[in-house]
């Protein structure tokens, strides 16, 4: 529940490019979420920043709203490539490759722990 993040310390190879995250239901696939970044605004804002091949730079990266609900005992898969459903391929083709370094990078899940009770419970309608 919240805002997951991704902290992604990745590597251009040219000055451009971006990562596509796709977050999936581990047992059946399903897609829950995703998120996107073009490298150029790794560190936020509104304007694009040179970035230098072969300089490591952290990409802070949020997933859209998601509304979904994983079964427990599911498990969460992360997907990362070069563009995603519905977007267009980074305006360098494929020349422009990103390589994300998975032990320097982290992606937060913030989890709620909640007791069976209901949270919200909605009365039911009075006869008259």
């Amino acid at each position: 529940s919240g805002l997951i993040t991704a902290h992604l310390t990745a590597v251009p190879a040219f000055d451009g490019g971006q990562i596509f995250i796709e977050m999936q239901d581990g047992e059946s696939g399903m897609r829950i979420g995703h998120a996107t970044m073009d490298i150029r605004y790794h560190a936020g804002g509104s304007e694009p920043q040179t970035v230098i091949p072969g300089q490591e730079v952290v990409m802070m990266m949020e997933f859209q709203g998601i509304d979904a609900l994983i079964p427990s005992g599911h498990g969460i898969r992360f997907v990362l490539s070069d563009t995603g459903e519905d977007y267009l391929a980074p305006a360098c083709g494929s020349a422009c490759t990103v390589h994300v370094l998975p032990s320097l990078s982290e992606v937060t899940l913030p989890l709620v722990d909640r007791s069976s009770t209901p949270i919200l419970t909605v009365p039911s309608p009075t006869e008259e």
